[in-house]
């Protein structure tokens, strides 16, 4: 598949958008068996509903993406860029499970009005010149990091995740880093871009798991960063799916987790600086509390 972040002649309705979500790409036949198999493993688990959801990527039934939020708009499409590479190191290459693999990861700034703080796959909202999902990550992720497009070969466009807090859809696009070169943070949005090892993500020193007002999820410590979250939620999916996870947790007790971190005590003792409130959760705690910045004045980035 041919990337490139040119802007086309002709703008794509979000119809044309949501049928290229469902076109799969091919896979190119220089792609490693680790990656083959992840794939495999992704498109196994693609679209499994009812009891056997636990295992997929978008396990809770509240995170389908309806015709319309509570408010009867549409929702709003986003899409992230999860990209995987090998770091190069003597060994690495064809390593088994976790062990020489990485993930890229951006860290959002705290004098940002939205998002301030975040730890997040690199991406953001759709774009009538987006085509599909691959073009708006692939566009979102050069834009945030100085990415080279031409180094990224797209292996999956995965099941939408549905924020009903915020009507947002977020699609995350699984990608192989092919040659690995030099990113930075290449606008005032990111301060942090790194390509960070996921063994150390997959460490059970690195895990938590965190939670406010009935909510909870899968957190981690990235070098006294907390991911959390949406970016949160996919990373701890997709190491259980490509089963490079370790046992971290105790048993959970009649489906509730035995040790949860108050999420804002969590964030205090972190180094993001979000700007984030209990008001954000409403009255219920739906919803991973990611500002989406849907208003007048928003910059366009997908809630992470």
């Amino acid at each position: 598949m041919s990337l490139s972040t040119d802007r086309p002649d002709r703008a794509h309705s979000l119809e044309d958008w949501l049928a290229a979500a469902q076109a799969q790409p091919d896979l190119p036949s220089d792609a490693p068996a680790w990656v083959r198999d992840l794939v495999g493993l992704v498109a196994a688990v693609r679209g499994v509903t009812g009891e056997d959801a636990g295992s997929t990527i978008f396990s809770e039934p509240s995170r389908t993406v309806p015709e319309a939020g509570p408010d009867g708009t549409p929702p709003r499409y986003s899409a992230v860029l999860v990209l995987l590479g090998e770091d190069g190191a003597a060994g690495a290459a064809g390593a088994a499970g976790a062990a020489g693999k990485t993930v890229l990861l951006t860290h959002r700034n705290p004098r940002m009005r939205t998002h301030s703080g975040q730890i997040a796959f690199p991406g953001g909202r759709r774009e009538a010149q987006d085509a599909g999902p691959v073009e708006t990550a692939l566009r979102e992720a050069v834009e945030e990091t100085a990415l080279d497009p031409a180094s990224v070969v797209p292996v999956s466009v995965m099941e939408p995740l549905y924020i009903d807090r915020t009507n947002h859809a977020v699609v995350p696009v699984l990608a192989w880093w092919r040659t690995p070169g030099p990113v930075r943070p290449a606008t005032e949005e990111t301060d942090w871009v790194c390509a960070y090892p996921v063994a150390r993500l997959a460490e059970p020193s690195s895990r938590s798991r965190i939670g406010v007002l009935g909510w909870h999820g899968p957190a981690f410590d990235v070098e006294g960063y907390l991911l959390w979250g949406f970016t949160g939620g996919v990373v701890d999916a997709l190491l259980r799916i490509a089963g490079w996870d370790e046992v971290w947790e105790e048993p959970w007790t009649d489906g509730e987790p035995a040790a949860v971190q108050d999420l804002f005590a969590a964030l205090e003792g972190s180094r993001n600086g979000e700007n984030l409130v209990p008001a954000v959760f409403g009255e219920t705690g739906q919803g991973d509390g990611q500002d989406d910045g849907q208003d007048e004045h928003d910059d366009g980035e997908a809630p992470r």
